[in-house]
């Protein structure tokens, strides 16, 4: 996927802007490229900086080019940040414990603890599984290397009406529509206070 979003970048560096096309390509190789770190981070560390480097630079060709596509989402009276190149600065993610409660054999349904079926085998062409069909969330823990990519954030609150009130001044009303400009500063880097946090 990475040298796709190589050629994909170049491809947009190089176009005339404004150009409808390659904003639509920055704006899928936002969410490409954050996939990209999200799946390497910790298996292949050249390639997920790599990841965030080209990031950082569609992050910045978005704003320059294309403001329009860096605005704060706003929904019931709050501003979010949602964007792929922020979030993906924010190394990370959610860590559900869970107990389970029922659980069956793929292959005939029945408890794994009754059957002969091993969960790996295959059986006449078809995987053995012990399905979960009932479980508990007992906790939920903030984590700096969630198992299930899908944990990560994909939005966060960006301050509260008072706050962005005091930080833009009397001319800010809710609902306004607010750029992010984060990309048009040198990245100041990956935040990882979550490193050394496990839930075991």
């Amino acid at each position: 996927m990475f040298e796709g979003c190589a050629q994909d970048l170049a491809s947009a560096r190089s176009a005339q802007h404004p150009d409808g096309e390659a904003k639509a390509t920055l704006i899928k190789l936002r969410g490409q490229l954050q996939e990209v770190m999200d799946r390497s981070e910790f298996r292949q560390p050249t390639l997920f900086e790599a990841a965030h480097n080209l990031l950082d630079e569609v992050g910045a060709l978005l704003r320059r080019h294309y403001s329009e596509a860096c605005v704060l989402a706003y929904q019931d009276g709050a501003y979010y940040r949602e964007c792929p190149v922020d979030l993906a600065h924010l190394r990370v993610g959610l860590s559900p414990e869970i107990q389970v409660l029922e659980s069956e054999c793929s292959i005939c349904n029945l408890d794994p603890e009754d059957c002969d079926h091993l969960p790996g085998e295959t059986y006449d062409g078809q995987e053995c599984l012990s399905v979960i069909t009932k479980f508990e969330v007992t906790a939920v823990a903030i984590v700096g290397n969630p198992r299930q990519l899908v944990t990560r954030f994909t939005s966060i609150p960006a301050g509260t009406t008072d706050e962005l009130s005091e930080a833009l001044g009397p001319e800010f009303s809710p609902g306004v529509a607010l750029n992010c400009d984060r990309c048009l500063s040198n990245c100041s880097g990956l935040n990882r206070e979550f490193a050394g946090a496990n839930h075991i």
